[in-house]
């Protein structure tokens, strides 16, 4: 530790956000270069390795092979599927002296498709799945809690490509299992939930979730195990049938000033449910699109991104309000002057409140399918705490959670893209079929941090600890005890155990601070007190007990102790 690449903090910076960022910083395992970038210190660093060596071999163990694409990636590829431009609000680009563009990888679906077409040539040789390390680029707008939400960082991605959709539901399988053994052996309670398909394509994807206060993610659980979901993604039960349409018909009432649901709550004291929720939006093409929700409920964006087909919601302006035949905070969607989405939890033929199109007016008592119509679609709000479960109808509970990784079966959605096919069996071609599978390694360090700690510091599950045991030497400057740690040292080395020695001229209440922060599994103490008794001090992190070993059999003993921690670290 006296040559060691990076200091302990006594006091964590201003800027560390959550319990793990806090101790990543001051146990030196990784440093900030600027927002969202970071520098692994040598301790963070053989973390990082040793979580990268449990993804490969899991990886490895089902079959998948292990090959490396440029970070840099040129844009001609990306415009084929339209991801250049979809891409653009979160992708860090550049130019050549030639004026070519690039884009620091975000993900690699193009040019792994690109490399199948002329790599794989028959049906003969799929299934076929590949996997890489590589250095992904995020342009966040907002970087937080370290490693969780960062600007660069290392993700394992894997492809696979199959012959046809039952091939890829094996495929799919498989990821999943790895994923599965992957979190377990990195100590993670990691959970599978349904996620949004996002940017990436596709109708199927699951993230693997950490429960975690600190968590950016919001996901829907059932209680009895049967459906879990980010909010993204998430359904409920709606049990509510069409009801009769109101005996009176639709009626204007003047409503000054109220253009928000809570300002109809309070001037027409009714609950938010009576209310119709109309928002404009625009489509891909750049055209006005209504949706009309219940007055209680949220629009979930991510489920309206994936129904429109566009990046990211853009809100109509004025001009679109005028050509609709509507005027901003009034809007509603009868006699609407544009094609109209509706929530399928609007219940057909109950009274609503909604607006009349025209300033300071609504209209009471309409009715969908009296009074407008339009496409009934799945829900397009957020789930909230208590809906009912679409499963079994048990309230939902919601959670926080850090996605720990995530698989896609996006299908042909690339290769029909890119034209992207193989000569069958049957002589013609066909599309492939392909998923992708990543896990960010960063994020699972910091995540690890996050969900193995106490008051004093870092508690590494076995497997990833940068070092296995923690001698510690008290003092350093007694011959006797300097020459009996040092012995103990290589006799551990000489077997193989990784050992960090604390060789530095410092108190003993320094020296078990920083064993105590930096977390590594074993700390075993020579010091003059325990030489006297022919012994030396062993304590497990995890414990608040330690134990005198006889000094002659205390190699051996810690020998034995690592081999069965790492037996049971690799199953």
């Amino acid at each position: 530790m006296s040559r060691m690449f990076g200091r302990t903090l006594r006091e964590a910076p201003s800027e560390a956000q959550t319990p793990g960022h806090q101790l990543m910083l001051r146990a030196a395992i990784a440093r900030p270069l600027a927002a969202g970038l970071y520098t692994w210190l040598p301790l963070g660093f053989r973390v990082m390795k040793k979580v990268e060596q449990i993804i490969r071999e899991e990886q490895d163990r089902i079959g998948a092979q292990e090959m490396e694409m440029p970070v840099l990636t040129p844009a001609e590829v990306w415009k084929m599927t339209g991801r250049w431009d979809m891409l653009e609000p979160i992708t860090f680009r550049t130019k050549d002296h030639n004026g070519r563009e690039f884009m620091v990888s975000y993900t690699h679906e193009e040019f792994v498709h690109l490399h199948a077409m002329s790599e794989i040539l028959s049906y003969r040789q799929m299934p076929a799945m590949v996997y890489h390390f590589q250095s992904k680029g995020r342009d966040e707008v907002r970087p937080r809690a370290g490693l969780l939400r960062a600007r660069e960082f290392v993700m394992k991605d894997a492809y696979s490509f199959d012959l046809d959709e039952a091939g890829l539901e094996k495929s799919y399988a498989a990821q999943h299992g790895a994923y599965v053994r992957t979190f377990q052996r990195l100590g993670l309670a990691a959970i599978s939930v349904e996620s949004d398909t996002g940017a990436m394509g596709g109708d199927i994807a699951h993230e693997f979730q950490v429960l975690t206060a600190v968590g950016d993610d919001r996901i829907a659980i059932c209680p009895t195990g049967d459906y879990s979901a980010n909010l993204e993604r998430a359904t409920r039960k709606i049990e509510t049938a069409g009801e009769a349409f109101p005996k009176a018909g639709k009626s204007e009432i003047a409503t000054p000033g109220a253009t928000s649901i809570e300002a109809l709550e309070a001037l027409l004291k009714l609950p938010a449910s009576a209310f119709l929720k109309t928002l404009l939006v625009k489509d891909a093409a750049g055209k006005a699109v209504a949706v009309v929700l219940p007055g209680d409920r949220s629009l979930n964006e991510a489920k309206l991104r994936k129904r429109l087909g566009v990046g990211e919601i853009r809100f109509a302006g004025d001009a679109d309000f005028t050509a609709a035949g509507s005027v901003p905070g009034y809007i509603g969607p009868v006699g609407l002057g544009a094609p109209i989405l509706v929530d399928a939890s609007v219940v057909s033929g109950r009274g609503y409140v909604a607006g009349a199109n025209k300033k300071d007016s609504h209209l009471k008592d309409v009715a969908l399918g009296r009074d407008f119509t339009a496409e009934v679609l799945d829900l397009l709000h957020d789930v909230v705490e208590g809906d009912l479960c679409p499963k079994c109808g048990t309230p939902l509970e919601l959670k926080r959670g850090v996605e720990v990784g995530n698989i896609f079966a996006y299908g042909t959605y690339y290769a029909k893209k890119m034209n992207a096919t193989y000569l069958a069996e049957d002589g013609t071609r066909k599309l492939f079929f392909g998923g992708s599978y990543g896990i960010g390694v960063g994020r699972q360090v910091q995540t690890i941090i996050e969900t193995s700690h106490d008051d004093r510091g870092i508690i590494w599950p076995f497997a990833v600890a940068p070092y296995e045991v923690h001698v510690v030497a008290l003092p350093m400057n007694d011959e006797t005890v300097r020459s009996t740690a040092e012995a103990f040292v290589a006799a551990l080395e000489a077997k193989g155990v990784e050992v960090l020695f604390d060789d530095r001229d410092e108190s003993a209440g320094v020296k078990f601070a920083d064993a105590d922060l930096i977390g590594i599994p074993f700390r075993v103490t020579v010091s003059k007190r325990s030489l006297t008794s022919k012994s030396v001090e062993l304590k497990p992190r995890a414990s608040t007990e330690a134990e005198l070993v006889p000094q002659n059999v205390a190699a051996d003993r810690l020998v034995d102790i690592v081999r069965r921690a790492r037996e049971a670290a690799a199953r």
